[in-house]
């Protein structure tokens, strides 16, 4: 990945939180947790889940930074939705701590030196994963998740 691309790429991380937060304004409670038309999660669901996947990333990059392995915990989404209880939560939370972490990131790797951006790191299961394949993982995760919000409220993407 060149400097210009991952400029793009890394503007696309900071402007998530807005796109999520763009995605369900002005849903009401009814809309928040309807059935998506497909069996799926919930646009109120999908908003937790991205939440408390940027948490875990957030974890994950500074420990990246620090060489330190890096576990890739297997997330099973349906039992984290269940037992977070994100069905009954608001999403304001959920929306602000995407837009801190996200901010909070950004922040690390606007500083970053090309090395640190193209440097694998250590992983014990995957392969070693360096930080570009890290913030390409993460717009890739808002961005579908955004997609099914959209499909979740309206049925199209």
């Amino acid at each position: 990945m060149n400097p210009e691309q991952r400029d793009e790429l890394l503007a696309r991380y900071r402007a998530a939180p807005k796109l999520l937060a763009d995605s369900v304004a002005g849903s009401s409670i009814a809309q928040l947790d309807g059935a998506p038309p497909e069996p799926g999660w919930t646009a109120r669901e999908n908003v937790h889940h991205v939440s408390d996947i940027a948490i875990m990333a957030g974890l994950r990059l500074r420990l990246m930074l620090l060489d330190i392995e890096v576990e890739m915990w297997p997330i099973d989404g349906d039992a984290m939705q269940k037992r977070l209880r994100n069905d009954q939560r608001p999403i304001g939370p959920a929306l602000r701590t995407v837009d801190g972490l996200v901010e909070s990131a950004s922040s690390i790797l606007g500083a970053l030196s090309e090395e640190e951006w193209t440097q694998p790191r250590p992983m014990p299961v995957a392969r070693s994963r360096s930080v570009e394949e890290w913030l390409e993982a993460s717009v890739r995760h808002i961005e579908q998740h955004v997609d099914q919000i959209r499909y979740a409220l309206t049925g199209t993407c």
